[in-house]
């Protein structure tokens, strides 16, 4: 599993991984990542998770996302990527266990201040990761309770998707056909999980009361299923389906099916 790497003042680094399809970075508290910096915007940028890519994106913050210097607006990630949001540094890393050394010129020479940020001296607030303040220990904390956290009721919208599955129960897998990821599968337990590839094509697998559903979700083209496009309200997939989403083929397995030599992917 990929992870990204946030360095703390003090120069401690900070894992925090990719364990879930979008992982939000910003000033408000609600983010994922929250960086409570002048200069980092209150939703200032996401990470998005398929099977084995993770991409970055820029949520149109007021100073912009770098990646390696330069300034992004979606872009697929790739081991060791240097992120600059606000004058926090993260680094991309692809294997959760390596461990890596803070990057050269870290820390911008005091002087020089972005938009937003005040002079005079300030504190020096924490992030926050998951909603857990976090201290200067090298590790982001597990999120306390349920994740993701409720939304004050007003804010949450009815919807008509079965729970997510319980711990032991077996579920629909997606096995991937095709590409570098070939032969892994993917157990189905969200109530919705994303497939192809950002900027490209997306597709969701949704978990409803009556099934799984394929809804379009980005891309001029429509995914397919089995040979046959699918319309903007989703199609109802089952075991054995075959489903073509950029580029990739993946096959859905019944509950509790496993694919001769796959491996989960993580």
């Amino acid at each position: 599993m990929s992870k990204l790497v946030l360095f703390l003042a003090d120069g401690e680094a900070l894992d925090i991984r990719l364990d879930r399809e979008r992982l939000t970075i910003g000033r408000r508290p609600d983010n994922d990542i929250c960086l409570p910096y002048p200069a980092v915007s209150g939703e200032h940028a996401a990470v998005v998770t398929i099977l084995a890519d993770s991409f970055l994106e820029d949520q149109g913050s007021t100073n912009g996302t770098l990646v390696n210097g330069r300034p992004i607006t979606k872009h697929f990630l790739r081991d060791r990527d240097q992120i600059d949001i606000g004058r926090q540094r993260l680094v991309y890393v692809v294997d959760e266990t390596a461990t890596i050394e803070a990057p050269h010129a870290l820390q911008l020479d005091a002087g020089s201040r972005l938009p937003g940020e005040k002079a005079g001296r300030s504190p020096r607030p924490m992030p926050v990761v998951h909603g857990i303040p976090v201290g200067q220990t090298g590790e982001a904390p597990p999120p306390a309770g349920p994740w993701p956290p409720p939304r004050p009721a007003e804010a949450v919208a009815p919807l008509a998707v079965a729970k997510p599955a319980a711990a032991g129960v077996a579920v629909p897998s997606l096995r991937v056909l095709s590409g570098a990821s070939a032969g892994k599968t993917l157990p189905l337990t969200k109530d919705e999980t994303l497939v192809g590839r950002v900027g490209h094509q997306v597709a969701a697998l949704r978990r409803t009361p009556a099934g799984m559903l394929l809804v379009p979700v980005e891309g001029e083209r429509a995914p397919v299923v089995n040979g046959l496009p699918v319309g903007a309200a989703g199609l109802p997939v089952h075991a054995g389906d075959v489903i073509e989403v950029a580029g990739a083929r993946l096959e859905i397995l019944a509950a509790g099916e496993a694919a001769p030599g796959a491996v989960v992917a993580g």
